[in-house]
């Protein structure tokens, strides 16, 4: 039986790409999350470690102070 792989490239698998997305959406929020409990740092230098938006930062400390 012939493997799969040799007809389906994963650069272009919608599947794999959106399941990669949520694996990167994760681990920047782990990031985020350490940095927000252990630094003293501000919104936009927690961003400007873990690549992402101000925004997101923000989200996730939302989540954090909510519970």
């Amino acid at each position: 039986m012939d493997s799969i792989a040799e007809y389906i490239k994963e650069e272009r698998d919608v599947l794999f790409l959106r399941g990669l997305d949520k694996g990167q959406e994760k681990t920047e929020e782990r990031i985020v999350r350490n940095l927000l409990s252990k630094m003293s740092l501000t919104f936009e230098q927690i961003a400007d470690i873990a690549g992402t938006t101000v925004d997101f930062v923000k989200s996730v400390n939302k989540q954090l102070t909510d519970k």
